[in-house]
C-alpha cells in the first residue's frame, strides 16, 4: 500500500478540500493507511456493496466520522483504493515494458490491466461509473498513462493517444460484461482495434 500514500497526495483530493497526507501528523497518516488497508481487504472479503463506512471504520477501530474526515464516502474510498492498486499494476507492467510503439505499449500494459480489472469486477464497475461520470478525478492517471505509451515515440499524438484510451476503455466495458470474462480475449479484441488506427 506504500503507492496508495502517493495516490492520496493528489491534487484532486486538495482541490475538493481533502487534507493531504503530507499536511497529516504522523498519528493522522497512520489512521489514513489503516482505513485505507482494511477498506481493501473488507472489500476483498465481502464485496463492495456488502461492506459500510461502518463496517470498516470498525475493523479498523476508529469512530465512523474519523473515516469521514479522511475520505468524502465509500465510493471516494473505492477510487482512491482502485488509483493505487491500477499504479502498482501499471509500475509492475513497467518493469517489463521493452515495447517502442504506442499501439504494442498499450497491448502490454492491457494484458496486465485487464487480468486486474477482471480478478475485481465489480470494484471495476465501480470505478468505470465514477470515471464517466466523474472524469476530472482520473485525468492526472489517464494523462500520464497516455504519455507513458509515446515514451518511446518521436513525438506525442493527442489525438491517436485518446482514439486508443477510447479502445480500450470501450473494451473494457465490453469485457466486464461478457457472462465469462477473459483477458487474453479483451487483448485480442483491443489488437484488432488499434490495428485500425
Amino acid at each position: 500500500m506504500s503507492m496508495l500514500i502517493i495516490i492520496i497526495e493528489r491534487a484532486q483530493y486538495q482541490a475538493k478540500g481533502f487534507v493531504l497526507s503530507n499536511q497529516l501528523t504522523p498519528k493522522k497518516l497512520q489512521t489514513r493507511t489503516r482505513i485505507c488497508q482494511t477498506a481493501w481487504e473488507l472489500f476483498i472479503a465481502k464485496g463492495f456493496e456488502s461492506t459500510s463506512t461502518r463496517d470498516i471504520a470498525k475493523a479498523a477501530g476508529i469512530a465512523n466520522g474519523t473515516l469521514f474526515s479522511h475520505f468524502a464516502n465509500k465510493d471516494e474510498l473505492l477510487k482512491v483504493l482502485m488509483i493505487a492498486q491500477i499504479d502498482n499494476v501499471i509500475a509492475d507492467a513497467q518493469r517489463s515494458d521493452d515495447h517502442q510503439q504506442p499501439k504494442l505499449k498499450m497491448r502490454h500494459y492491457a494484458t496486465h490491466l485487464y487480468a486486474f480489472y477482471l480478478q475485481h469486477v465489480e470494484f471495476s464497475k465501480t470505478l468505470l461509473q465514477s470515471l464517466i461520470w466523474q472524469g476530472q478525478f482520473f485525468d492526472e492517471q489517464i494523462q500520464q498513462f497516455k504519455a507513458l505509451l509515446f515514451a518511446s515515440a518521436p513525438q506525442y499524438d493527442e489525438v491517436r493517444a485518446a482514439a486508443m484510451m477510447d479502445c480500450y476503455f470501450m473494451t473494457l466495458i465490453e469485457g466486464l460484461n461478457q457472462p465469462a470474462p477473459n483477458a487474453n480475449a479483451m487483448v485480442r479484441r483491443l489488437s484488432a482495434k488499434l490495428a485500425l488506427l
